[in-house]
């Protein structure tokens, strides 16, 4: 299977990556946006990108509701895919190889299209606020936007993608007109076709489906600094049982090299069952049911962060183990071996399916202005060392650069 992109120029000068195989059943083509919730005017705009989104499902000039646009791609099998975050909007839609070309009207459609009808406005609106109650619902979720917001301190990224509810009642047609005229245009589009296509088919039916006018203003948004909180700890309650703890660091931008050591050392201590914070933290110590850690990439500056939920009597001891558990993992050489092969193994299941694929690649074009082909992904797993490990990890994840963030019982005190 060839696994290497290649990239064209569509008549509007927007860049197409494809990476072509006649070994995938599957087509997945996407539209990727370079516009966010940071993009927003807060708090008038809060949530409007995310809101867009939405609407972009619910009716376009020749698909009149949401059901006649789901209903043409659904019933070949196939699915239509969005996401929002800060520093993107991703459309995509993954089909079988025969029907690519309902895939490719359908993203038209929705991004050339829409008609934002003003009924389905306020009912769409509802739907999102009901997204926005079930995250506060989620402990998990809640905490992790209560993170976001505590060590982000007022920068734009520590915005809630879903908005407020005061804002999203307020949204009209014309907002929306607005806010995507100012962003929706081939100076901030990037195509993607991934799966059983030709590049020059690809070319040619993104060619027809899209605007050829080459027009709008490039989004070249401006990089802001963080003001670090003073405070290092944040303490929420709720009625509730467990005690929700989120262990954060900020690190560096999404393209540097520290980032991508600082993703290997999330897998060396939560890469599965078998590795050192759930072997520690939860086969040993029976402190926990669930603990991870993730890396987030952003533009400017990312975020590294460590989930677990504990009793409150066991805090101290749940934190003060994590903390050994990064301090005896960052040296461990014989770890490391071991997350290259899972790394590696995870890359080429991950090619196997041609939505993995397409996302992938969007966040690469979003870091690093290209996708990376698989020989130039695994030849950068098998060059990352110990020491490149051990010194990101020295530098942004020492005890003085950790926030710690806690959901906890109303009765709970430190």
């Amino acid at each position: 299977m060839e696994l290497n992109f290649s990239e064209t120029k569509t008549k509007s000068g927007v860049s197409l990556w494809t990476l072509c195989s006649p070994n995938y059943n599957s087509v997945a083509v996407g539209v990727l946006v370079r516009c966010g919730t940071r993009d927003e005017i807060w708090p008038k705009e809060a949530g409007i990108a995310h809101a867009l989104e939405h609407m972009h499902f619910q009716g376009t000039k020749n698909f009149p509701n949401s059901m006649k646009l789901s209903e043409y791609i659904e019933e070949t099998g196939g699915g239509m895919y969005a996401k929002t975050n800060s520093e993107r909007t991703f459309y995509f839609v993954r089909i079988p190889a025969n029907y690519v070309e309902r895939a490719m009207y359908i993203l038209g459609e929705q991004l050339e299209r829409s008609i934002f009808p003003e009924e389905k406005i306020p009912i769409e609106m509802k739907n999102i606020i009901q997204e926005i109650k079930r995250k506060k619902d989620d402990p998990r979720g809640y905490l992790w936007r209560s993170s976001q917001e505590f060590i982000y301190n007022g920068h734009p990224l520590s915005r809630d993608n879903l908005g407020t509810e005061e804002s999203l009642v307020t949204f009209t047609r014309d907002d929306f007109l607005e806010f995507k005229k100012r962003y929706y245009n081939p100076s901030n589009y990037v195509f993607i076709a991934v799966g059983n296509i030709k590049e020059k088919h690809a070319l040619n039916l993104f060619d027809k489906y899209f605007n050829n006018k080459t027009e709008g203003i490039p989004n070249n948004r401006k990089i802001e600094k963080v003001i670090v909180p003073s405070d290092r700890v944040l303490i929420k309650h709720r009625d509730m049982n467990q005690l929700h703890i989120s262990l954060n660091a900020l690190v560096g931008q999404g393209k540097d090299k520290s980032s991508l050591y600082l993703e290997f050392f999330s897998d060396m201590i939560s890469g599965g069952m078998s590795f050192p914070l759930n072997q520690e933290i939860r086969d040993k110590r029976g402190l926990c049911y669930s603990v991870n850690a993730n890396l987030y990439r952003y533009s400017d500056i990312g975020r590294f962060d460590i989930y677990m939920g504990t009793d409150p009597k066991r805090y101290k001891e749940a934190i003060d183990a994590t903390l050994e558990v990064i301090k005896k993992s960052k040296s461990d050489a014989n770890l490391l071996n071991k997350v290259k092969n899972l790394r590696l193994g995870k890359l080429m299941l991950g090619y196997e399916d041609t939505r993995d694929v397409i996302y992938l690649t969007a966040n690469d074009i979003l870091f690093f202005g290209r996708p990376r082909g698989v020989e130039e992904i695994k030849k950068e797993i098998e060059e990352v060392k110990i020491e490149n490990i051990k010194e990101s990890v020295d530098k942004y994840l020492n005890p003085e650069s950790i926030f710690t963030t806690m959901l906890a019982p109303k009765d709970f005190t430190v």
